[in-house]
């Protein structure tokens, strides 16, 4: 799906056919059908010849996503579980990133498969009406409450680590955090939802779910731009600054007293581990949403600027980029840390013991903060 403020596919629609488009509203007086009853389109166009081209890739393109679908739903699916069920976890850093783990879940959930079908299916949109408003809806939230959540993460990391005897949020003010998140997320979605339409080429067989902002260009690219600035520009330039004076914090950390050389090299080694990890956490944010953040620029200034044959090939692939943040935050989050593997090693052996009969109470669980 295409949005102003989205990462999602489009299945492009030749200018001429919108000439010839009627609305008629629901009896909710809130979805629109729009109905296309009779036109001429040449399966030769230069928007149909990308369609060719990205069939071609198929065999390509849908094992990338099913792998990022795999260890993106697998490994924040592991993350959850250790969080969930390990009471000394329950902290608001882990908390924070049990929120990012269950949005990236539901990315991967939403995003892919009905971004794929979408794509590939000759006949466009199959999941009827309701589908492509709930759909629309779900996707965009579930990336912008990704993206939030992991500036929430920095700015905690940030205060834990430059300021450490200020007190920490509470448990209830993480709650009313996070759920300002997925309501801000919500409100951030309103606008492209409400200029959302199911649109049935009756006659050529095929639908598409699609934003329309007919008539309201400035609106549009307002919104757009808006959006690119809160969910991808502010964000990593916060994520930037914290992680630097993280840094900054760090190196300039002595301990107290006379140590030894081995400790003194300890110590040493621990401050570039931390440094290459806030660095791979900047760079992975900003890896992973730069090209469809650049492309939604480029198509919002002049869709010309992008040839109509590779139009949809290079949207996939810039979406599939998109995606693979869902794979690099547990990673980054909870799998590079030894506590959380530790933790992880713990309950796996804890299950095997139970399994061949060893009693529970054998298996101890250790107090993990990510």
């Amino acid at each position: 799906m295409d949005g102003s403020g989205g990462e999602w596919l489009s299945t492009p629609v030749p200018t001429c056919c919108l000439e010839n488009v009627t609305m008629e509203n629901s009896s909710m007086g809130q979805i629109y059908e729009v109905m296309l009853q009779s036109t001429n389109i040449s399966k030769r166009s230069p928007q149909f010849v990308g369609v060719e081209l990205l069939q071609s890739f198929k065999p390509l393109i849908i094992p990338c996503y099913a792998l990022v679908v795999l260890v993106g739903v697998f490994g924040n699916y592991l993350l959850l579980y250790v969080i969930c069920h390990t009471k000394k976890m329950h902290n608001v850093t882990n908390f924070f990133i049990g929120n990012l783990a269950f949005s990236d879940m539901l990315m991967c959930a939403t995003c892919v498969p009905f971004t794929l079908a979408y794509a590939f299916n000759p006949r466009g949109w199959v999941f009827g009406r309701f589908m492509c408003y709930l759909v629309f809806l779900i996707q965009p939230v579930t990336v912008y409450v990704s993206v939030f959540t992991l500036t929430a993460i920095g700015v905690d990391r940030y205060y834990a680590t430059v300021h450490p005897l200020k007190k920490r949020i509470s448990v209830l003010a993480c709650t009313y955090l996070l759920s300002g998140i997925w309501i801000l997320s919500c409100g951030l979605v309103a606008p492209a939802v409400a200029h959302t339409y199911h649109v049935e080429f009756k006659d050529e067989g095929f639908t598409i779910c699609e934003e329309f902002w007919m008539g309201q260009e400035k609106e549009r690219l307002a919104y757009a731009y808006s959006t690119l600035f809160i969910t991808y520009v502010l964000p990593l330039s916060a994520l930037c600054i914290s992680y630097l004076c993280i840094s900054v914090k760090l190196r300039n950390c002595v301990v107290p007293g006379h140590r030894t050389q081995s400790q003194a090299e300890a110590q040493r080694a621990r401050k570039r581990k931390t440094f290459r990890l806030v660095s791979l956490v900047v760079a992975a944010f900003g890896i992973c949403w730069l090209p469809i953040s650049v492309f939604n620029v480029l198509r919002d200034i002049d869709i010309d600027l992008i040839d109509k044959r590779y139009f949809l090939l290079i949207q996939l692939l810039c979406h599939l980029c998109g995606m693979s943040s869902s794979c690099c935050n547990p990673f980054l989050y909870a799998w590079l840390h030894d506590r959380f593997r530790a933790e992880l090693r713990k309950m796996f052996t804890c299950h095997r013991r139970i399994g061949i009969g060893i009693p529970a109470n054998n298996c101890a669980t250790a107090s993990v903060v990510l």
